[in-house]
C-alpha cells in the first residue's frame, strides 16, 4: 500500500491455511492485522498442529509460491536459507482387494502403466477422462479460485462441462474396477462425501496432481511434512508486525471470518456436511529402514479409502493415515461435494454486518474448496477484496469486472460506505 493511504485495522479470524494467507497478504499490502486465533493450528506446539493431518505431498505448488511472492522472499529462497528443497513426490500406489496399481504423476507415464496393467482399451478410456477432467479445471478455477463468488451461482449458468454429469460415478463405466475406484473415491478423498458419491466437478482435482505434479520437502535428514513451510510463514507474520491473538484488542475497520458461522451451520443441519477422515500420526524408530521419498498408498474398500503416506525422517519412520471408513462431521469446511449443486450452495465471498463491523466470510466452506491449495487462494481472494473495499485499489491478478475509478462494479457491494 502507498504511504500516502490510510493504513486500516482488519481483524482475521482463524486457526487455518485461509486466515494465515489472508491475514500475510493484508499485512504486506501495509494493513494493520490482528489474526484471530484459538489455536494457532500453523504452529508446530499447537493443540492440534495442521503439519501433523495435512498431506505431506504438496500438490499445486504455485498456490504456496504465490503466497511467499506476494507477502515476501520467494518460497525457493526461503526454503533454501532453511536447508530445505522441493523435488517432485514419487507417485501414488493404489489398492483394492488383490489388484494393485503404481500410478506415476505425469499423463503419459500413467497411460502406460494403465496399458501394461490392464490393455490398450483402458488407457484409451482412462485418457479421454483426463481430457475432460483438464475441461473441469479451467472452468472450476474461475469459480471461487482465480476470482471470487461475491453470491451463489446459478445452476443454468454454470459452464456445461460442470453440469455433463452429476456425479463422478456417472464417468467410471468401462473402467476397471481400480480405476473406477480411483476415480470415484474422489468424492471422500476430495470433496468429503460418502463412499459412492462425489460431485463431477471434482475431476479437477485429476487435472491439478497431473499438470502440477505431486512435490514433497526435503532437508538435511530426509523427507518432511509440510512444517516448514508454515515456520517460515510464522516467521514472516511476525516480521510483518501480525499480532496474533485470542480476541481481538482493539475494533477493526473490516473482519475476515475463516470459520463457520452460526446461520451456515444452522444451514447444514438440513444438508451433509463434510466427512473428514479420521486422521492417525505414528512416529516410531525406522530400525534401519529406509524408503525413498514419501510413499502414499490408497486403499479402496467397500467402505471407503484408506490413504497412508510413510517416510523415513533422521532415524524415525513416520505414518500418516486419513481414514475415510471412519469419518467425522466437519461443518467448516462446508456441505460435503456429492452434487455440483451441493458445491453451488456452499458460502459465498460476501460482507455482512456482525456487531456492527463489515464482516466477510471466507474459509475452507468457501467456493475455492477444502484443499490446502485451495484455501490458500480463497485467502487470496479475500484479501483482495477486503483491500479493495477498503481503498478502492484493485490488486488482484484478475481485474476484469472492475471500473475505471478503480472498484467493482456497483452491483458487487461491499461493506458499508464501500463497494467490493
Amino acid at each position: 500500500m502507498p504511504p500516502s493511504q490510510p493504513q486500516f485495522r482488519v481483524a482475521v479470524r482463524g486457526d487455518g491455511l485461509v486466515a494465515l494467507a489472508a491475514a500475510l497478504r493484508l499485512a504486506r499490502m501495509g494493513h494493520c492485522v490482528e489474526l484471530v486465533s484459538s489455536d494457532r493450528r500453523w504452529r508446530r506446539d499447537a493443540a492440534h498442529p495442521l503439519a501433523a493431518e495435512l498431506s505431506p505431498v504438496l500438490e499445486l505448488p504455485s498456490a504456496w509460491r504465490d503466497l511467499f511472492a506476494k507477502s515476501g522472499r520467494s518460497m525457493d529462497a526461503e526454503l533454501t536459507g532453511c536447508g530445505v528443497e522441493l523435488v517432485e513426490a514419487p507417485g501414488q500406489e493404489h489398492t483394492m482387494a488383490d489388484a494393485t496399481l503404481n500410478l506415476p504423476t505425469e499423463r503419459a507415464a500413467q497411460l502406460a502403466a494403465i496399458r501394461q496393467t490392464y490393455g490398450q482399451a483402458a488407457a484409451i478410456r482412462w485418457r479421454d477422462l483426463l481430457d475432460e477432467a483438464d475441461e473441469v479445471w479451467r472452468a472450476r478455477r474461475t469459480l471461487g479460485l482465480e476470482r471470487p463468488l461475491t453470491s451463489r451461482p446459478r445452476l443454468r449458468g454454470l459452464p456445461a462441462i460442470l453440469r455433463a454429469r452429476p456425479t463422478l460415478s456417472g464417468a467410471a463405466g468401462g473402467l476397471p474396477p481400480l480405476l473406477a475406484a480411483a476415480l470415484t473415491d474422489l468424492g471422500p478423498t476430495a470433496g468429503g462425501t460418502a463412499k459412492g458419491s462425489g460431485a463431477w466437478l471434482l475431476a479437477a482435482d485429476l487435472a491439478v496432481i497431473r499438470v502440477f505434479g505431486r512435490w514433497q520437502l526435503l532437508g538435511p535428514e530426509g523427507p518432511t511434512d509440510l512444517q516448514p513451510l508454515l515456520d517460515l510463514l510464522d516467521a514472516r507474520a511476525a516480521r510483518l508486525g501480525i499480532a496474533v491473538v485470542t480476541e481481538p484488542t482493539v475494533r477493526p475497520d473490516v473482519a475476515i471470518d475463516t470459520e463457520a458461522v452460526t446461520s451456515w451451520h444452522r444451514v447444514l443441519e438440513h444438508r451433509t456436511p463434510y466427512r473428514a477422515p479420521t486422521c492417525t500420526r505414528i512416529v516410531e524408530p525406522s530400525a534401519g529402514q529406509r524408503l525413498e521419498g514419501i510413499q502414499e498408498r490408497i486403499v479402496h474398500t467397500p467402505d471407503g479409502p484408506v490413504t497412508t503416506w510413510r517416510w523415513t525422517h533422521g532415524d524415525q519412520l513416520v505414518t500418516l493415515s486419513h481414514d475415510h471408513t471412519h469419518p467425522l462431521p466437519d461443518p467448516t469446511r462446508g456441505p460435503a461435494l456429492s452434487t455440483v449443486r451441493a458445491w453451488a450452495r456452499r458460502p459465498p465471498l460476501a460482507w455482512a454486518e456482525r456487531h456492527r463491523i463489515p464482516t466477510m466470510t471466507a474459509g475452507a466452506a468457501s467456493h475455492g474448496g477444502p484443499e490446502p491449495w485451495a484455501q490458500l487462494l480463497t485467502g487470496a481472494l479475500a484479501a483482495y477484496r477486503t483491500h479493495l473495499a477498503l481503498t478502492g485499489e484493485d490488486v488482484s491478478p484478475t481485474n476484469r469486472a472492475v471500473g475505471a475509478d478503480g472498484r467493482i462494479s456497483a452491483h458487487r457491494r461491499g461493506p458499508t460506505g464501500a463497494r467490493s
